[in-house]
C-alpha cells in the first residue's frame, strides 16, 4: 500500500443547458472535512492516508466549453514536533467540472486522498484549503498526529469509515487498494439523508492461520450504550489480512456514536482493538416520534414553518458562533427544504435551552443581534455579523459600556467594551489596525476568547 495520490477532477456528465456564465453558491461557509488512518509500512515508518472533502454547491464557478468549471486548492503540510522540520507539504489544485447542476455529483460531497510514508513520530498536521475562485471561502485544520510501530503480536490499522467499498481490479484508480474500491467518507456523517449504509475497511497484522478468531463491531453511544452490534468468526489464511464489513445506520437516532472494532481470540478474549467517531443524520426517527405522539411539535418548527430553502440556509450560516463542527458538516449534507427546516427546529431548540456551557439565547434575540451587527459593523463588502465585534455582539448581547478612544498622534483608535455581569465582569479591546474603520479584537479577559496582555503595542 504505497501508492501516493494526488488529486482527483470531478466531472458530471448529465445533460442539462446551461445559460448563466456563472454560478455563485448559497450563503454558506466553505468547508473542509478531513479524516486520516494509520497502516503499517516496515519497521522504520507508517503508511499514512488523509482523506478530504468538500462540497461542490458551496464553490463559485465560471462558464465555458459547455460546464461549470471551479477548483479547489488544497495545502497538506506534516510537520515534525521535534524538529519542527516538514516531513512533506503538499500543494494541489483540485478542478472540479459540474454540466448539470441538478445532478448528484453537484450536490454529494466530492473527495479525495492522498497516501505518505512517515518515519515514526510525533507530528502536526495542518491542511488549508480555498475556493480558487473566492480565496476569501478558505478552511482550515490542524491537529497533532502520531506513528508508532504496530505492536508484534496480533495488531489492527486505524479504521477507515467509508461511503461505499466494493471489489475492483483497476490498481491505477484513486481509491484502490488489495483487490478493493475503498471510497472514504472523510465527513463521518452516515444516515438516510446521506450514506445508509457505514462501510469500514482495516488492516489485520500477525495473523496465526492456525487460530479461529471473532471479528466483533459495535457502534457505541456517548453513554456507552451498544446501541447495534454484530459479530463473525473466521480463519486467515494469511498472516497479514484485509478486512471490510458494513452497518446498516438508517434506525440510529441522530446523534455522535463510536464505531468499535475488535479482534477476539476462540476463548473471546480481547486481542486488539480499533475505533472511530461517526455521526449519524437521520431525521425521519424524530418524525415518525412526534407522529405516533412522540412529542408536541416545537415551537421553533412553527417559527421557521414559512421560511424557504435559501432563507433556512442564510440563517443557518449566522449561527455559525452557536454551531459545533459536527452539526456544520450535518447541515451541509441535507438537501431538502424539509430536511433543513426540521434540522434547524431542533438546533434552535437545544442553543434556547442552554448548552456547551453557553447560557440560552432565544432565536429572535440571536437574529436580532445579527440585524444589529449588520446595520452598525458592515464594512466595505463585509457584512458585519462576520466582523470581530459583530462576533461580539452576537455572542454576548450589548455591551454595559463602551470607551472609544479616538486616534491620538501616531495612536491608533480603539474602543473597549465592558460586559459587568459576563464572568463579574469582562473586557473586550478593539483595535483599528489598518485604520480603515475596521476594529479588530486584539486582547479580551473573558476565558476563550483572544488573550494578549501586550496588546497595546497594536495602538504604534
Amino acid at each position: 500500500m504505497k501508492k501516493i495520490f494526488f488529486f482527483l477532477a470531478l466531472a458530471a456528465i448529465a445533460g442539462g443547458e446551461l445559460l448563466a456564465q456563472q454560478l455563485t453558491p448559497p450563503r454558506a461557509p466553505f468547508m473542509l472535512n478531513l479524516d486520516y488512518a494509520r497502516f503499517r509500512n516496515d519497521a522504520q515508518s507508517g503508511y499514512l492516508e488523509i482523506y478530504y472533502a468538500f462540497y461542490p454547491n458551496l464553490l463559485h464557478y465560471n462558464f465555458s466549453e459547455n460546464a461549470y468549471r471551479a477548483g479547489i486548492k488544497l495545502n497538506a503540510k506534516l510537520v515534525d514536533k521535534a524538529t519542527q522540520a516538514a516531513v512533506f507539504e503538499q500543494k494541489m489544485l483540485l478542478p472540479v467540472i459540474i454540466t448539470d447542476t441538478s445532478s448528484a455529483a453537484y450536490r454529494f460531497p466530492l473527495t479525495t486522498q492522498t497516501g505518505h510514508v512517515v518515519p515514526f513520530g510525533e507530528y502536526t498536521l495542518t491542511v488549508a484549503a480555498s475556493d480558487s475562485l473566492n480565496p476569501a471561502q478558505r478552511d482550515s485544520l490542524s491537529l497533532p498526529l502520531s506513528l508508532k510501530a504496530f505492536s508484534e503480536t496480533v495488531a489492527i490499522s486505524d479504521l477507515e469509515l467509508c461511503s461505499r467499498i466494493q471489489s475492483s481490479s483497476d490498481k491505477e484508480a484513486l481509491f484502490f487498494k488489495n483487490s478493493l474500491e475503498v471510497i472514504p467518507n472523510p465527513a463521518l456523517v452516515f444516515g438516510v439523508a446521506t450514506h445508509p449504509m457505514l462501510f469500514n475497511y482495516v488492516e489485520l497484522y500477525n495473523l496465526n492461520p492456525a487460530t479461529m478468531y471473532m471479528l466483533k463491531s459495535e457502534i457505541v453511544a456517548s453513554d456507552g450504550r451498544v446501541v447495534k452490534e454484530a459479530a463473525k468468526t473466521k480463519k486467515y489464511t494469511v498472516k497479514n489480512g484485509v478486512e471490510v464489513g458494513s452497518m446498516v445506520v438508517t434506525a440510529v437516532p441522530p446523534g455522535r456514536y463510536t464505531f468499535r472494532l475488535s479482534l477476539l481470540d476462540e476463548n473471546a478474549y480481547e486481542l486488539a482493538r480499533s475505533e472511530k467517531t461517526f455521526f449519524t443524520y437521520n431525521p425521519h426517527l424524530q418524525a415518525q416520534a412526534s407522529a405516533s405522539g412522540g412529542g408536541a411539535v416545537p415551537f421553533q418548527a412553527v417559527q421557521l414553518s414559512g421560511l424557504s430553502a435559501a432563507e433556512l440556509d442564510a440563517e443557518f450560516q449566522h449561527v455559525k458562533y452557536v454551531a459545533t463542527g459536527e452539526e456544520i458538516k450535518m447541515y451541509a449534507q441535507i438537501q431538502s427544504e424539509t430536511g433543513k427546516r426540521e434540522f434547524l427546529a431542533r438546533f434552535w431548540a437545544e442553543v434556547e435551552a442552554g448548552r456547551l456551557e453557553r447560557a440560552g439565547v432565544k432565536r429572535t434575540e440571536y437574529l436580532r443581534r445579527v440585524a444589529a451587527a449588520n446595520q452598525h459593523y458592515t464594512f466595505l463588502n463585509k457584512e458585519g455579523w462576520r466582523t470581530d465585534r459583530g462576533r461580539v455582539l452576537i455572542l454576548y448581547g450589548d455591551p454595559d459600556h463602551v470607551v472609544r478612544v479616538p486616534s491620538e498622534g501616531s495612536s491608533k483608535p480603539y474602543q473597549t467594551w465592558y460586559y459587568y455581569g459576563l464572568e463579574k465582569g469582562a473586557e473586550f479591546i478593539f483595535v483599528d489596525r489598518l485604520g480603515n474603520g475596521d476594529f479588530q479584537l486584539v486582547h479580551s479577559t473573558k476565558r476563550g476568547e483572544l488573550q494578549d496582555e501586550n496588546w497595546q503595542s497594536y495602538l504604534q
